[in-house]
C-alpha cells in the first residue's frame, strides 16, 4: 500500500505544533507540499519539515489542492477558510483532513459535508481529543462496563486566551470560547455518551478579555436518555492549558487530567530561558511546573492522523467525519441559540 501525499494548508499553531511533527512520524504519510498566503512564512515551515513545494499569494488554496501529486489536503487554517479550502479540495478530488471546529455555522458545516459526498471524498473531521489514549482507553472500559451506565461527563479546557487575532473576532472565528474550545468538550462527551444529543442549555459571558466573544461559557447537552453532558470553557483562566475529564456511571467513575498530571513535577527558580518549553498556552517558567511530553502524542493528534491515514489508504470511513463535524455545529449552533434565550433549546441534526 502506497504513502498518501499530503499538502498541508496552513503555517500556523496547529500545524506546525501538531499536524507536520505527527507526519514526520506517519510512515505512509508524504508531505508534499504546503500553503499559505505568505511566502515567507511558507518557506520557514518548508525548510523546517522538509517540504518541497510551496503555495503562496491569493490562490495558495486552489493552486495547493489542484497539484496532481497531492492525494489529501490538510486544512490547519483559520476557521473563515474551512468551507472554501474543504470545498475546493473535494471539488479537485481530494480527500480532506478539516481542523477542529468544522464549520462557523450549521450552514457552512452542511456545505462542506455536502461537497464531500457528491465529489465521493473522505472528509476527517480532526477532533484529535477523542483520540486522546486516555479517552481510548476510557472508550473500551466504558464499552467493556467498568463503570456501568454513563450519566454524566463533565469535560473541562481552559486557558488564558488563543494566540492570534482571529479568534477574538466572532464573524471570523463563528463565536468565542464556546466555539473554539467548547466543539472539543462536547463532542468528547458525545463519542463517549454514545447517544444522539436531544438539547441543551448554555451560559456564556465577557468576562475578562475586551473583545466581542464570551472569553466563558458553560454547556449542558442532554442526550436521548437523559444523559448529560457538561462543557466547562474558559479563554481568562491562569495557569496554562487546563484539560480534564471526568467521567460518571452507575458503577464506577473515570478522571483524566491530561495537563496537571504529566507524570513530571518541576520546581524552578532559573531564567526563563535556560526553562524551556513546558506546556501549550504557559504564561510563566517559575515555581511549580507540570511540564508536557509529547504534546502531539498526549494530546490526541498522532493517533488522529495516523487512523485517518490509514483509513483512506483503505477507502474506509474514519472514526470523526465530516457528518460528525456537522453535528458539533448544531449541538453549539442550539447552545448559542441557549444563551440568548435562556432556554433548554432542541438540538436539530437536520
Amino acid at each position: 500500500m502506497r504513502a498518501l501525499n499530503i499538502g498541508v494548508l496552513g503555517y500556523g499553531f496547529v500545524q506546525a505544533t501538531f499536524h507536520l511533527p505527527c507526519y514526520k512520524e506517519i510512515a505512509d504519510a508524504n508531505v508534499v507540499a504546503v500553503g499559505g498566503r505568505r511566502k515567507d512564512a511558507c518557506e520557514k515551515a518548508a525548510e523546517r519539515f522538509g517540504i518541497k513545494k510551496i503555495y503562496s499569494g491569493e490562490d495558495f488554496i486552489a493552486n495547493l489542492c489542484s497539484d496532481p501529486d497531492v492525494d489529501v489536503v490538510d486544512v490547519g487554517l483559520p476557521n473563515f477558510l474551512h468551507r472554501v479550502a474543504s470545498e475546493i479540495a473535494a471539488e479537485n478530488g481530494k480527500h480532506v483532513i478539516c481542523e477542529k471546529p468544522l464549520a462557523r455555522s450549521v450552514d457552512e458545516a452542511k456545505a462542506m459535508l455536502d461537497a464531500v459526498e457528491r465529489h465521493g471524498v473522505i472528509g476527517c473531521y480532526a477532533e484529535n481529543q477523542v483520540f486522546i489514549p486516555q479517552i481510548t482507553r476510557a472508550k473500551e472500559m466504558i464499552e467493556g462496563g467498568a463503570v456501568g451506565k454513563v450519566f454524566w461527563i463533565r469535560s473541562r479546557e481552559a486557558h488564558f486566551g488563543p494566540h492570534s487575532a482571529w479568534f477574538w473576532n466572532p464573524e471570523l472565528a463563528g463565536g468565542g470560547v464556546l466555539m473554539d474550545m467548547g466543539c472539543h468538550s462536547v463532542e468528547v462527551a458525545r463519542y463517549l455518551i454514545g447517544k444522539r444529543p436531544v438539547e441543551a442549555y448554555a451560559w456564556g459571558a465577557t468576562l475578562v478579555h475586551e473583545t466581542e466573544a464570551e472569553d466563558n461559557s458553560l454547556a449542558l447537552v442532554k442526550y436521548e436518555g437523559e444523559e448529560l453532558g457538561q462543557s466547562e470553557n474558559s479563554w481568562a483562566a491562569h495557569g496554562g492549558l487546563d484539560l480534564r475529564f471526568e467521567i460518571y456511571g452507575s458503577d464506577g467513575a473515570i478522571f483524566i487530567d491530561n495537563t496537571r498530571e504529566t507524570g513530571i513535577k518541576v520546581f524552578t527558580v532559573a531564567p526563563e530561558d535556560k526553562v524551556g518549553y513546558i506546556v501549550e498556552k504557559a504564561e510563566a517558567k517559575k515555581g511549580w511546573m507540570y511540564p508536557i511530553w509529547r504534546e502531539h502524542e498526549l494530546y490526541g493528534y498522532l493517533s488522529e492522523l495516523q487512523h485517518f491515514v490509514s483509513s483512506i489508504q483503505k477507502d474506509e470511513k474514519p472514526r470523526e467525519t465530516f457528518k460528525d463535524g456537522y453535528g458539533v455545529n448544531c449541538i453549539l449552533d442550539s447552545c448559542y441559540k441557549s444563551i440568548r434565550t435562556r432556554k433548554w433549546e432542541p438540538i436539530e441534526l437536520r
